[in-house]
């Protein structure tokens, strides 16, 4: 199943327990008493307490969806990728992987390792951070097929199938996937300890970022097979990202993450210890956040509407890769006429939709004029694409349709799922519509389905409805993938280029839909991006397509002490090796 959906204490640590691992203990050479100089103090190191708020279930790469906030802090923190997308850039930067090469026809990818990134763990006994041993080709490949073997959540590993034999393995009962018939099929081999080539089944110049995201991030072959599902418990964990767990602590406390001294990439950074706890009521934290005693909380429901995100640095929204925005049916009338849609799309005040309806339900939003949310990998800059709000410029676009002041407008229906946020989003979009566009009640109409009856509607709507199906569906979707591609092709693209589009629109293919795929074989990340933003702008620009309606962008929002530079800035998991405290006496 893809990726859409329905929407529906501090930990008490001995510092002294924590300073051990990452603080060297200075040394000393016996000299006479007048030439003895002061001795130097060790500095403390640095310490930062956050608590992120809903408490992460688990922390295996693979089982991370997109939207758990601080199960993907975690993963950012402990395991490194082959790849690594910083998402306030939307680039791809190298990782465990120090370099890669393609095929000429793109379908081989071949990936040189680094050498000096290992598996660490603590020692529960000497609380020391020590090396076991170092992150090897094989490492990769056991993930891989792991993965492909579907013991992920398989509305998570959709990104995988792009491998050679992935699908196929994935789709197998697991009797049958056995361990033979998983290395003949599955693309991915281990050259050496250092290289490893995978096979993809079509083109995909986007593949690094694939490789980026939580799912194919290297697990210990040797610790998982030995531990099973108890490999990620504190106490026997190895991780290989920039810092390590403190083992005697039960994750349902939180974690202690203590920097690893053997990381070898350079740190932005100078946090040496993250504390953190997970609380269902933020209110406690909030409060301790006020007292400077947290460096960073999770936002308070009811703080939401009182803060200024743009305008007071204290208050931050982290984009998260998920989406809600209006698909329109081609298929029925008049929904089919471009101009009707851009009247829709500019008649909606996304920013009243985020402050009435998303707000009161404890649910930040950051307003959508596109459909790439920021952080991810090729996204243009937030604001540049798309338009927004405009009453005036929805008028003329409607009596541009041929409806001016609503005139022999055929009665228009929004469907929903049946989950309270999603009606009360559709009613709001509704009574907007109307008032905005000058329409007597009842020319909107609001309709309510399960999620499973819209998703029929949407893949493979029947030949036979009658009447014709609602001519506007909202969708709630959280990414399959955190490139831009994926946003832009595997949701709403027309069918004829993109047969496996997840809505069918029954529209014809729009200006610009065989550039998109002509990206699958553009290798230089600039060239795409820009390719991508081009894209966005025949979509969604003043003169765009407008084939659906993008309405918000799902977020997170967080407190932050002005004695913090913490990254990222706008979109993301939090990176704990780029944080800064800039006031060490606090």
């Amino acid at each position: 199943m893809r990726n859409w959906y329905v929407i529906c204490g501090v930990v008490l640590l001995l510092f002294v327990a924590c300073s051990s691992p990452v603080t060297p203990t200075a040394t000393s050479v016996p000299v006479e008493a007048s030439l003895t100089p002061s001795p130097t103090p060790t500095p403390d190191p640095v310490l930062v307490r956050v608590d992120l708020g809903l408490p992460a279930t688990h922390i295996d790469p693979m089982r991370i969806g997109p939207r758990e906030a601080g199960a993907n802090d975690l993963v950012e923190n402990l395991f490194t990728g082959l790849t690594r997308l910083d998402s306030d850039s939307g680039k791809i930067e190298p990782g465990l992987a120090s370099s890669w090469e393609t095929s000429g026809n793109g379908l081989t990818w071949t990936f040189k390792l680094r050498d000096d990134i290992f598996w660490v763990s603590i020692d529960v006994e000497t609380g020391q951070v020590e090396r076991m041993r170092p992150i090897t080709a094989e490492d990769v490949v056991y993930t891989v097929r792991r993965v492909c073997r579907a013991e992920a959540d398989t509305s998570l590993i959709f990104a995988a199938l792009v491998i050679e034999g992935c699908r196929e393995v994935s789709e197998l009962v697991p009797a049958k996937q056995t361990d033979d018939f998983v290395a003949r099929t599955v693309g991915v081999e281990a050259v050496d300890d250092t290289t490893v080539v995978f096979k993809l089944a079509t083109q995909a110049a986007y593949f690094p970022t694939i490789l980026a995201m939580p799912l194919l991030r290297p697990v210990p072959v040797d610790m998982v097979d030995a531990e099973g599902e108890q490999w990620v418990q504190p106490g026997v964990i190895w991780t290989s990202g920039p810092y390590a767990v403190q083992p005697n602590i039960p994750p349902e406390e939180g974690y202690t993450l203590i920097a690893n001294p053997f990381w070898p990439l350079a740190r932005a950074g100078n946090v040496e210890i993250v504390q953190i706890s997970f609380s269902q009521d933020m209110a406690q934290p909030f409060e301790a956040w006020e007292a400077g005693d947290l460096a960073l909380v999770t936002l308070p429901h009811d703080q939401l509407s009182g803060v200024s995100f743009e305008d007071d640095p204290a208050y931050r929204l982290l984009v998260q890769p998920a989406e809600a925005f209006v698909v329109a049916s081609y298929d029925t009338q008049p929904l089919n006429n471009i101009d009707m849609r851009r009247a829709i799309s500019l008649a909606t005040d996304r920013q009243v939709m985020i402050g009435e309806v998303l707000e009161p339900a404890g649910q930040p939003g950051l307003a959508a004029f596109s459909v790439v949310p920021p952080g991810s990998a090729g996204a243009s800059t937030y604001g540049e694409v798309g338009v927004g709000f405009d009453p005036g410029a929805a008028r003329v676009a409607l009596a541009n349709a041929g409806y001016k002041n609503c005139i022999r407008l055929p009665q228009i229906t929004l469907l929903v799922d049946d989950s309270t946020l999603s009606v009360q989003v559709g009613s709001r979009l509704v009574q907007m519509w109307s008032e905005v566009l000058g329409c007597p009640e009842g020319v909107f109409k609001l309709e309510k389905q399960t999620a499973d009856a819209i998703r029929t509607i949407l893949v493979d709507p029947p030949a036979a409805r009658r009447p014709r199906r609602p001519g506007l569906i909202l969708l709630n979707w959280q990414a399959d993938s955190l490139d831009a591609y994926h946003w832009l092709a595997d949701i709403f693209a027309c069918r004829e280029i993109f047969p496996d589009a997840f809505a069918n629109q029954s529209r014809p293919c729009a200006e610009g839909e065989s550039a998109l795929g002509q990206t699958l074989s553009t290798l230089d990340p600039d060239l795409r991006a820009s390719s991508y933003r081009h894209i966005e702008e025949l979509f969604f620009g003043a003169e765009g397509e407008t084939p659906i309606i993008p309405l918000y962008f799902y977020s997170r929002a967080v407190a932050i002490q002005p004695w913090l530079e913490a990254y990222p800035l706008h979109a993301g998991p939090l990176r704990f090796d780029k944080w800064v405290v800039t006031d060490l006496e606090r």
